[in-house]
């Protein structure tokens, strides 16, 4: 049996009659601000302060700690009567979801250590400067020496900035990565209706967010669940363990909890020789948003988990070998290769579902179809389809002009868009929000091709879009899946000026984390001394390790299709096809193909303990109470989790004071 979220209000609710509250010139100040803060903060208790990351997540701890603390400073300021209304918290609430992917750790740095790396580490072993540098044009990436060397080991006092060497870049790259984002944010607009009111997707990460905050018209929806005392225990019991965590940072006599402490609480227990090990990791978001999630779904995903380590330990003991693993994929190729197999079938499933829909939106923007009504939308589907046909020749023509040939180009965009759509799905579906991708779109387009199909240039600039993985969270494209819905939740009036508002943050937030990192890094340390691998060149998936990789592979120079990952690549979207054909053959099939999907995703291995726990749970409640013991628990799990992010800025906060540069984790990567 599974559940509606939680919500009290239906649909209708959301959308307010004319003369309600709307984005007020105050509510933008603030959002746009906030903007600024929330990809700031933990760049610097990154890189200065090497506290607890803030990026791990699909929501991440970016926006949620600013955003509870506002939340909480509004309960005061509604006592005055100067409170912020519920459309105006969903206004900072969606500017942060999106904002927060610019921070430090994650897109931007990506991106500079990419732009950089090459040339800084250069060498006449590695080879770059030969077989990579002379493929990259000068706007694509800084290939003057001195000037990478004075951003990693620092400029003397009174050097002025390079100019000359970074405008070009950071302009290039920048109108490509506002075209990425505008193409997102169109297609999570045009997906909207389809997802929310035609299939009834979920969105647990959105109906947490709501009931914090409350719909439009709405008021005290906080105050009121603070006032519950489930809400009371769940976020006692979270804040206390965390505290007492915490306090043992400044003895060496007091042990850890090891629960809710990061790295130190991750438990692995070995199976068979062979078989990868099973983790029993408590993810607390995990486990809090899976609550609002289908149980079908949840079942599927830890169930098709012990299937791949199954199936991973049965391929190393009999020696299915497809060679090494792409950087940032699943640890086994061949079930990486076939889960995207199933992700490819999952997306242009759901596409066919969505025909009608397709439809509805072709005779919108197309004929101005007056039957067809996109009012509700942030932007009309015509404003929508030709931001995103327009984006996309932009981005195409951008590699090609880079040096990709079409081929490439057409596959690494068809790759980018199934993991774009697929993973934004499955979030909006699973509230899911520790994921990353089964291959990257770079790791397709290689073994498609070979180098001796892409050829050396073409080569050069795919390892270039390596700046693009962002540890595989998908250039915002899962947090901007929840700006359309949460739009919905806000006045009528409101949405239009949602959009642009959301990508003017994206800007700001992006410009100012960059130009701090090359401050840093020219004029105070040295973007070497950051103490992260992302500037060193350390582990598997930098950007050093990048560019290694495309050398070797362009050194081998015979290199063609790889006909062995595409077998597993047909496989795997066979088996997903006939998951769906017994789902629409058998009413009660219990095995949804999102579990599939991801089920050889790395970070897998420790979300399925609480994904077990969360189904056995919810599946317990249902069984016994039924829906209205649902919702009457739901406070717990809303409490739970701020709990958790207010005890993850005490962390940030104790190691700012007391351990400025010596940090600690609390939330970390599962």
């Amino acid at each position: 049996m599974s559940a509606e979220p939680v919500r009290t209000s239906s649909p209708e609710d959301d959308v307010e009659s004319e003369g309600s509250s709307t984005i007020t010139r105050r509510a933008l100040i603030v959002g746009l601000a906030m903007a600024l803060w929330m990809p700031f903060w933990p760049t610097y208790t990154s890189f200065i302060l090497h506290s607890t990351r803030a990026d791990h997540s699909h929501l991440s701890m970016a926006m949620l700690i600013p955003f509870v603390a506002l939340l909480v400073l509004n309960i005061f300021l509604e006592k005055r009567g100067i409170g912020f209304s519920p459309t105006e918290l969903l206004t900072f609430c969606c500017i942060g979801m999106v904002a927060g992917v610019m921070q430090g750790e994650w897109l931007t740095v990506w991106w500079v250590q990419m732009l950089t790396m090459p040339a800084y580490f250069a060498s006449p072993e590695n080879r770059f400067e030969e077989l990579l540098l002379p493929h990259m044009p000068s706007w694509t990436t800084i290939t003057n020496r001195e000037v990478v060397r004075g951003f990693y080991e620092g400029l003397p006092s009174g050097t002025p900035f390079p100019w000359a060497e970074w405008a070009p870049v950071l302009l290039a790259w920048g109108s490509f990565i506002v075209a990425v984002l505008m193409i997102n944010l169109s297609i999570s607009v045009l997906l909207r209706k389809q997802w929310q009111e035609h299939e009834r997707l979920s969105f647990p990460v959105a109906t947490a967010l709501l009931e914090l905050t409350g719909v439009s018209g709405s008021r005290g929806t906080l105050v009121a669940l603070a006032r519950n005392r489930r809400f009371q225990l769940g976020f006692a019991f979270t804040l206390i363990v965390i505290t007492y965590n915490v306090s043992t940072w400044f003895t060496v006599n007091l042990p850890m909890i090891p629960f809710l402490a990061g790295r130190y609480g991750r438990h692995v227990i070995p199976t068979m020789p062979g078989f990868p090990n099973i983790v029993t990791t408590f993810v607390l978001l995990t486990f809090c948003l899976g609550y609002f999630t289908k149980t079908e779904v949840l079942f599927s995903l830890w169930f098709f988990h012990l299937v791949q380590i199954v199936q991973k330990g049965i391929f190393n003991r009999v020696g299915v070998d497809l060679g090494s693993a792409d950087p940032w994929s699943s640890g086994h190729p061949a079930i990486g290769w076939e889960t995207f197999g199933g992700m490819i079938v999952f997306v242009l499933w759901g596409f066919w579902t969505a025909r009608s829909h397709f439809r509805d939106i072709y005779r919108k923007a197309f004929r101005r179809d007056p039957r067809v009504d996109d009012s509700e939308e942030l932007m009309s589907y015509r404003t929508a389809l030709f931001l995103l046909i327009g984006c996309t020749l932009f981005v195409m023509l951008w590699l090609n002009r880079a040096g990709m040939d079409w081929g490439p180009i057409f596959a690494w965009c068809f790759a980018t868009l199934i993991l774009f759509v697929g993973l934004a799905r499955i979030v909006v579906e699973s509230g899911l929000v520790y994921l990353r991708v089964p291959i990257t779109a770079q790791a397709f387009t290689w073994h498609v091709f070979g180098i001796g199909g892409l050829g050396p240039a073409s080569a050069a600039v795919l390892t270039l879009t390596n700046s693009l993985v962002a540890d595989g969270k998908t250039f915002a494209i899962t947090q901007m899946a929840h700006v359309p819905r949460l739009g919905m939740a806000m006045a009528r009036r409101s949405r239009r000026a949602l959009a642009p508002a959301v990508l003017t943050s994206c800007v700001l937030g992006g410009t100012l984390v960059v130009g701090f990192l090359l401050y840093q890094g020219y004029y105070v340390t040295g973007s070497y001394n950051f103490g992260t691998g992302s500037f060193t060149g350390v582990g598997g998936a930098s950007a050093v390790a990048f560019s290694r990789l495309a050398v070797k592979r362009i050194q081998e120079g015979t290199t063609a299709t790889d006909w062995d990952r595409l077998l597993w690549l047909t496989i795997g979207g066979g088996f997903t096809a006939s998951l769906y054909y017994l789902r629409y053959r058998f009413t009660n099939f219990p095995l949804h193909p999102i579990g599939f999907t991801i089920c050889g995703m790395v970070e897998m291995a420790d979300n399925a303990w609480s994904l077990f726990l969360i189904w056995s749970v919810k599946s317990l409640i249902l069984r016994i109470g039924g829906l209205e013991s649902y919702r009457r628990n739901a406070p717990i799990f809303l409490g739970m989790i701020m709990g958790y992010v207010a005890g993850v800025a005490l962390g940030v906060i104790a190691d700012a004071f007391w351990f400025p540069g010596e940090g600690h984790e609390i939330h970390c990567d599962p």
